[in-house]
């Protein structure tokens, strides 16, 4: 157990009173940096601020750090309350206080260790408490059965526990993490993620002739990604495809060794942080996410949305997401950790205009179904104790 001199926290009262506020929604979560997790909790906030609630995301592990490296929470109210290693008291304590303050609706707990402790919460605070949702954007991170054992009790104390696909609610049951798990699936803005003409001169920023081919990948720079692969694969498009440009977008803690593997290859553009993803996806000849597991990326759902052409491996709910409503695919799925069949699906995309359309249209079409309009509906309903609606 962690031990640290209550000084170092702050006081009960530096957290809000939510009042007699309808919809007010704690979002809590590890931090803002750049990730699919972070990101879907901002939307979610974002959007309950729109529909005239109270929305605030209360991080735990670090504290929003810059409009560079961490999402810019704009509107919504921000709070840190720092947590140590281990199961840390003060932190449960402070978390129990500030929601024994009155007036919040719902905690929406985003992934293990954030469900973990809005279950204490809220095994605490008894008649008090108010709901407990509990959100697994990806697979934890590490399971002893202590540890499995503790996520199936806390998800006993939650109101309704969801994955962000069905594969990944299916695992969770199965592999003993929870008893019951709702899908709730990613969604995204169709309006704004949608086919056009606007780039962003994309090609001009980056130095780029007009009519160069651009392949894409845009996650978070860490090791479930396999960067190291899709790097190997470049080097054999290149070779194909001499005037092919790639761009890897993003940050993350393999940023900075996935740039020394890469020292000799030109044509690979790096791109830290990036305000206007969906102009950038327009700019995208072809779309590559080559990563050992997902669980349903909102980039993947983001091109799809953006007519491109899309190069994924078979892992959680890819599969799911490139198959339209007819069962028919709208994209390209290649085995992980296998390098030249990646480069040999994005190959053939590159010299067939024709096929890179057709699966453009096509996955256009599926990514309809994932509107964030469904997922939000779907949060809406678990933060008043409804059942949730299907989303896809």
């Amino acid at each position: 157990m962690a031990c640290f001199p209550p000084a170092m926290f702050a006081e009960p009262a530096a957290l809000p009173n939510f009042g007699a506020t309808d919809h007010s929604v704690v979002h809590l979560l590890s931090d803002l940096q750049i990730g699919g997790k972070q990101r879907a909790a901002l939307r979610l906030a974002e959007r309950g601020l729109a529909a005239g609630g109270r929305h605030e995301l209360w991080l735990f592990d670090k504290p929003f750090r810059s409009h560079e490296l961490d999402f810019d929470p704009g509107a919504v109210p921000i709070h840190f309350l720092p947590r140590g290693p281990g199961l840390d008291l003060y932190f449960l304590g402070m978390l129990v206080r500030g929601l024994a303050a009155g007036g919040v609706q719902a905690v929406h707990a985003h992934d293990d260790i954030a469900i973990y402790y809005a279950a204490l919460a809220h095994a605490l605070l008894g008649r008090r408490a108010p709901r407990v949702v509990g959100t697994f954007h990806t697979w934890p991170g590490y399971g002893p059965p202590a540890v499995r054992f503790l996520a199936r009790w806390a998800s006993g104390q939650t109101d309704a526990v969801a994955a962000v696909s069905d594969e990944l609610a299916r695992r969770l049951v199965e592999q003993g993490w929870l008893k019951c798990c709702h899908t709730v699936w990613n969604g995204i803005d169709l309006d704004l993620f949608r086919p056009g003409s606007d780039d962003g001169s994309w090609h001009r920023r980056l130095g780029l002739a007009p009519d160069a081919p651009l392949v894409v990948h845009l996650a978070r720079f860490h090791r479930v990604k396999r960067h190291a692969d899709l790097l190997e694969a470049v080097r054999l498009v290149h070779r194909a495809c001499p005037g092919v440009a790639f761009v890897l977008a993003g940050r993350g803690p393999t940023l900075a060794a996935t740039q020394e593997l890469a020292r000799d290859l030109g044509c690979v553009h790096f791109v830290p942080h990036v305000t206007d993803v969906a102009a950038l996806l327009r700019a995208t000849s072809v779309f590559v996410l080559p990563s050992e597991h997902e669980a349903a990326p909102l980039a993947l759902l983001e091109a799809m949305a953006c007519s491109r052409a899309c190069v994924c491996t078979a892992v959680g709910g890819m599969p799911a997401m490139l198959t339209d409503g007819s069962g028919a695919s709208c994209g390209v799925l290649v085995s992980p950790g296998d390098p030249a069949a990646l480069a040999a699906s994005i190959t053939q995309l590159l010299g067939d205009p024709g096929l890179r359309a057709e699966l453009g249209r096509r996955a256009r079409a599926a990514a309809a179904r994932f509107s964030f309009a469904r997922e939000w509906e779907a949060y809406h309903r678990l933060y008043a104790g409804e059942p949730p609606s299907l989303t896809v």
